[in-house]
This record gives structure tokens, C-alpha cells and sequence, in this order.
């Protein structure tokens, strides 16, 4: 398992085979000082649907090489039918699936055993978070238009706009699937 910003050092299943509670130690510092290296998370399936902004979240995702990988980020918010999750020690965000969401973490101890308090369900997010979920808002609206006005067919002139769209997402930081033209 690579040791990248968030991970986890043990890769949970996939969703639908969660059975109750999982445990993860962290390896990385995306979500530092909320979770440090060496802490043992205690995390367990949810429903995507009963999620709160602020909520910690354990993520499968690809790493840099394509490469499988867990991370525990914080929610910020839904976007569309994605959900915006970004580190607490990161000033980047991302479009999530929730089929990629393995679930919600329930208690976070030291390497020791000791227990750690953490804060779950923040409402109050800082200014670079309500930022983030506003351009992925913005990300979503976008499209929506471009499906009311042209239907569910594709223009490679609207794809342009919108590759330029993303990459100016991207320089500010946050990262946005990809949709072909085709």
C-alpha cells in the first residue's frame, strides 16, 4: 500500500461485503492533525444517503499509477449525485461516487490505544471547503444546462469548453470526472 497523504494500511472490501465494523491504521498526513500516522480508525458501512457535511469518510480510490488504494477525507458536501471529500491537512478536494464511499468512521484511537475525540459532523467548514463545494456546485450546474439545452447528446465544442473548464478547476483544486464526447 503506498504511503500517500490519507491512506489506509489495510484495504477494506468493497460495500457490499462490509459486515459491520472494519478497522484501518492511517498511514498518511492529509488529515493531519484530525488523524495522525499510526492511528487506528474504527470505521463502518452507511448509506450514502445519511451522510452529513463534516462526516469522516473511508474512500477507495486510485493512487497516482492507477493503483488501488483507501483514504479517510472529510465530507463537505454533495454536488450532483457525487460527494465533494477533501483532507483537513489539503488544499485539494474531490468528486466522489457513492459507490466509492466503504463508510463513515465511528471512533479514531492513538497507535496506543487511547482514545482520540474528533470532530465528525462540522457544519461550520472553512473557507477553503465552502469554496471547493462551490465550484463543484458550479461543476454540476454547468452540466445540467448543457443537458437541458442539447439534450443527452454530445457536442465536442461544449467537451472543449468543458476540458478548459476542468483544468481551470483543477489549477484552483479541485478534481472533476472527466466526461467524453462520444
Amino acid at each position: 500500500m503506498p504511503s500517500s497523504g490519507g491512506t489506509l494500511s489495510s484495504s477494506p472490501p468493497k460495500p457490499s461485503s462490509v459486515k459491520g465494523i472494519q478497522d484501518a491504521v492511517v498511514e498518511g498526513v492529509s488529515m493531519w492533525p484530525t488523524l495522525r500516522p499510526g492511528y487506528q480508525i474504527r470505521f463502518q458501512f452507511t448509506d450514502p444517503e445519511t451522510l452529513d457535511a463534516g462526516d469522516l469518510l473511508v474512500i477507495r480510490s486510485l493512487g497516482r499509477k492507477g493503483e488501488s488504494h483507501t483514504r479517510v477525507h472529510r465530507l463537505l458536501g454533495r454536488a450532483g449525485p457525487f460527494f465533494v471529500e477533501a483532507g483537513d491537512n489539503t488544499y485539494s478536494a474531490a468528486l466522489v461516487h457513492p459507490d466509492d464511499i466503504l463508510g463513515r468512521v465511528v471512533s479514531v484511537r492513538t497507535g496506543k490505544g487511547k482514545p482520540v475525540k474528533f470532530v465528525s459532523a462540522s457544519k461550520k467548514l472553512d473557507r477553503r471547503f465552502r469554496f471547493f463545494l462551490h465550484c463543484a456546485h458550479a461543476f454540476m450546474f454547468a452540466h445540467e444546462c448543457k443537458n437541458r439545452l442539447i439534450g443527452d447528446r454530445r457536442s465536442l465544442i461544449l467537451w472543449r469548453v468543458s476540458q478548459v473548464y476542468r483544468a481551470s478547476l483543477g489549477a484552483a483544486g479541485l478534481k472533476v470526472p472527466a466526461i467524453s464526447p462520444v
